[in-house]
């Protein structure tokens, strides 16, 4: 069954980092998740025994000026992220170049981050189109499903955590991690295109930006109500990927974390959804 309420309490913090081009709203229950995440790192992988090294560019493309290599097997700084020419390597395809902490771009497609989505912010001056974004965004959502469980109060931008004690129906996640609703929302939207969310289903709800439902498209949060549909009782979010579908995290039999069949005229859903990438 559905939590009655996905409002999660979060302890303040005095220091607060800035990221580049994370779009923090204006809204109190977000200053607990502006702490600065930990470095990120990932490990290359050119295949081999060792494999050959992997080149590091100036710029985001095979095309572009050397600047360096690194090892196969040698762990890398990922000081941010963008997008640049589509290279097919160890992990597929993908068209997401990892800044190297000494300066220079290396193809994703052959670093292993532990993510399918983006791990790191967006380089600044990242050109990309909003249908790349919301792709990016429903594929970070979407590389959570099965693996985690709900946990009331878990889950953030940087990815799964343990959740607090307790649920309106008196359950402790103190000890699970795993994402709940708006923890899920908030790892995706950062992942998929550096956008910092506020950390309640309420407040990404009254953070917007609001849209009518009847012009309802992928990348778009859904919110539930109770059968008033005001926006004080929401309890619920998820994230809508087209073909009348939803990624969600919910407390319920099976993978809590899932895709599944939606429809508008679900009870409870809101009149508005919001659309944070535009």
């Amino acid at each position: 069954m559905r939590t009655t309420t996905t409002r999660r309490r979060r302890l303040l913090t005095t220091a607060v980092a800035t990221l580049g081009l994370v779009v923090v709203p204006a809204a109190a229950a977000c200053v607990a998740q502006a702490a600065a995440a930990d470095t990120t790192t990932g490990v290359v992988n050119t295949k081999g025994d060792p494999g050959p090294r992997l080149t590091v560019r100036e710029r985001p493309t095979s095309a572009s000026a050397a600047v360096g290599s690194r090892a196969d097997g040698a762990r890398i700084t990922i000081v941010c992220q963008t997008y640049g020419q589509s290279v097919t390597g160890t992990y597929g395809t993908s068209r997401v170049w990892d800044k190297v902490g000494s300066g220079g771009f290396v193809s994703d497609a052959y670093v292993r981050t532990g993510s399918d989505g983006l791990v790191a912010p967006l380089c600044p001056g990242t050109n990309t189109s909003t249908s790349a974004r919301v792709k990016a965004t429903i594929d970070a959502a979407k590389s959570m499903t099965g693996k985690y469980p709900y946990s009331w109060g878990g889950g953030n931008y940087a990815g799964p955590t343990k959740g607090i004690c307790c649920s309106p129906s008196g359950i402790d996640d103190r000890q699970t991690v795993g994402f709940d609703c708006s923890g899920l929302m908030e790892y995706a939207f950062y992942q998929g295109a550096g956008l910092r969310l506020s950390s309640t289903s309420r407040s990404q709800y009254a953070d917007g930006p609001r849209k009518p439902l009847s012009t309802l498209k992928a990348g778009d949060m859904v919110f539930w109500s109770d059968s008033s549909r005001s926006a004080s009782r929401i309890h619920h979010v998820a994230l809508y990927i087209g073909d009348g579908k939803i990624v969600e995290a919910n407390r319920v039999s099976g993978p809590d974390v899932r895709v599944r069949a939606f429809s508008t005229r679900e009870a409870g859903v809101m009149p508005y959804v919001v659309r944070p990438i535009r």
